[in-house]
């Protein structure tokens, strides 16, 4: 997995890069216009004005540099340099002294005319020590307010790399296109909606000397997934495979144990036992023959029913309900579980009613909560940072894996670490996305793959098979049937697109 690491630490890899690889402070910053104008060049019609707003730092640097390729690529650009300080530094100036075409210099915002079609945000990077205001604020709201695409460099100016901070101007990017790794910042809710989507390129500073940097905090890819994913033997049959039992649905709620169920099977678990309501057997024998089914004393909810022999992960929670006869039955069912199992939905609805029933959760156990239920079961929190801090406290203290749902979903590991999965999209906040979730997390227990392992395969796939039905379907019409339809691909194809992109033109001497 790769590791996020702080603006301080891209820094240290930078001076590392430049030392050891060797390169010039300068060449580097090339580096990374080109690989910057890479993306750029997929995303913009050669037919698009663009208008690059510069600041005196290094960032301002990239944006001259920018610039210069994107003009030698017959793009029609217009630079404009945004005179904060009367000091530019070494790399902004040299990059400058390069420049061929008219730079305007802007020292106030009625200067600053933008009639283009794309902005490109360089004003500030990483580097930023407090919340813009005043006059560069005013250049931020008038580049913000205009009709204008804006693509950042690096990082929308006025967002900070690991801190929530929204005192002062910030750019609002359509798109942003960072180097080597997304802030942390990206990755939470609050902040990340300043982002934009974002593109990640390679600009070969040193892996290893990344890896060596402290941080709880990573990436997972296609590479870890693979490693993680059973593989099948010709002899195998299906009790090599892991026996599921479901404890799902209730009047009205039966489509989340289909979906559920469904997803067990598809990412391969060998048998799977649902338990049910009387009122969805017909539903389910019909809709999903592949599974066996039992059925509860009470005809429209689950109030009884125990767990199999020879059950190695049960699941429970998707269209339950919270009724009290519900409610009995489940304490009873955590009482008497002694191995790991997947909590979602109703489940932790119950368990957020009945904290107490917290202690009865088996260690080892997943628990799928999105931000809602993440909150009514450990409090609220002042924003995303602080709720990633309190999934680790809580991921340590009960020896859980915990799947924080969202855009860029959160795993937190009993070690501390914090996984952010780089697979999904916005289509997937649909009815039924959940249950789909948690079958499928289920179904890779089920195959032997530890707590985390599950949990970290399953967030992957589910939101590969969400980019996959993306293609096909687009957001708006997405649903989650398309994801159970889309898993086999998710699983037997690594990735639909790269998180991190290779710069083509970036090759070590």
């Amino acid at each position: 997995m790769k590791r996020i690491i702080t603006a301080d630490q891209v820094r240290a890899a930078d001076r590392d890069c430049i030392e050891n690889e060797p390169i010039t402070s300068i060449d580097l910053m090339e580096r990374a216009a080109v690989a910057f104008v890479g993306v750029f060049v997929s995303l913009v019609p050669l037919e698009y004005s663009i208008h690059i707003v510069c600041g005196s730092g290094n960032n301002g640097g990239d944006g001259l540099a920018v610039a210069r390729l994107l003009e030698g690529r017959g793009y029609q650009v217009k630079i404009s340099l945004i005179q904060f300080s009367d000091q530019l530094s070494s790399n902004c100036q040299a990059n400058l002294n390069r420049i061929v075409s008219d730079v305007k210099r802007v020292d106030k915002v009625d200067d600053l005319a933008i009639q283009e079609d794309v902005v490109v945000d360089a004003i500030f990077g990483s580097g930023l020590s407090r919340p813009v205001k005043g006059f560069t604020a005013d250049v931020i709201d008038k580049i913000n307010n205009a009709t204008a695409k804006i693509i950042s460099i690096d990082l929308p100016s006025g967002l900070f790399s690991e801190t929530i901070d929204f005192s002062g101007a910030i750019i609002c990017a359509d798109h942003t296109i960072a180097f080597q790794r997304p802030k942390l910042s990206f990755l939470i809710p609050e902040s990340g909606a300043y982002v934009g989507e974002f593109t990640i390129v390679d600009i070969g500073l040193g892996e290893e000397f990344i890896a060596s940097q402290s941080s709880n905090y990573f990436l997972l890819d296609e590479g870890d997934v693979q490693a993680l994913l059973p593989k099948r033997k010709k002899f195998q049959h299906k009790g090599d495979f892991g026996r599921v039992q479901v404890f799902s649905g209730s009047f009205g709620k039966m489509g989340a144990a289909f979906l559920c169920g469904k997803a067990v099977l598809r990412v391969g678990a060998g048998l799977l036992t649902l338990h049910i309501p009387k009122c969805g057997y017909e539903i389910i024998q019909s809709s999903l023959p592949e599974a066996m089914v039992t059925v509860d004393l009470h005809d429209n909810e689950i109030c009884s029913g125990q767990v199999l022999d020879n059950t190695d992960v049960v699941c429970a929670g998707p269209g339950l309900g919270t009724s009290k006869p519900t409610v009995d039955w489940f304490k009873k069912l955590l009482k008497g579980t002694v191995k790991p199992m997947v909590l979602d939905a109703d489940a932790l609805n119950m368990l957020s009613m009945h904290p107490e029933l917290m202690d009865e959760v088996p260690e080892g156990s997943v628990i799928t909560p999105h931000v809602g239920e993440f909150t009514r079961l450990f409090g609220s929190s002042v924003n995303g940072l602080e709720r990633i801090e309190k999934l680790k406290s809580v991921a340590i203290s009960r020896n859980w894996v915990i799947v924080l749902k969202g855009a860029h979903s959160a795993i937190g590991l009993p070690s501390g670490d914090v996984i952010f999965n780089t697979t999904g999209n916005a289509g997937m906040a649909t009815a039924g996305s959940g249950d789909v979730l948690a079958g499928v997390i289920t179904g890779l227990l089920a195959q032997g793959l530890s707590s985390e392992g599950a949990a970290l395969a399953g967030v992957f796939l589910h939101g590969k098979a969400g980019d996959l039905a993306e293609k096909r379907v687009g957001k708006m019409s997405l649903m989650a049937s398309d994801l159970l339809n889309e898993l086999p691909e998710a699983i037997t194809n690594a990735t639909q697109r790269s998180f991190i992109l290779k710069n083509p033109n970036f090759k070590k001497p």
